[in-house]
């Protein structure tokens, strides 16, 4: 059941429920949000870092195929 804003609240200090636990409650569930939203750009930025680790060390062929020809024209091989 939700708590009327007005309502006693809860933790028995006596003051109305807006005034008390309310705003800890918002913070609170406002700073799970942060945290999950950091965890899953920093899950991101790790799978970014690996994508471009990996293209990285992709080294390019250290000479023509068989049967291929250097192209001064084109600057590659045939």
């Amino acid at each position: 059941m939700k708590i009327g804003r007005n309502a006693p609240c809860p933790c028995g200090s006596g003051r109305k429920y807006k005034n008390c636990c309310l705003n800890k409650e918002a913070s609170s569930s406002s700073l799970k949000q942060k945290v999950l939203a950091t965890v899953i750009v920093l899950i991101m930025l790790g799978g970014l870092v690996a994508v471009i680790a990996a293209f990285r060390s992709h080294e390019p062929a250290s000479g023509p195929g068989p049967g291929l020809v250097w192209s001064e024209e084109h600057q590659h091989w045939h």
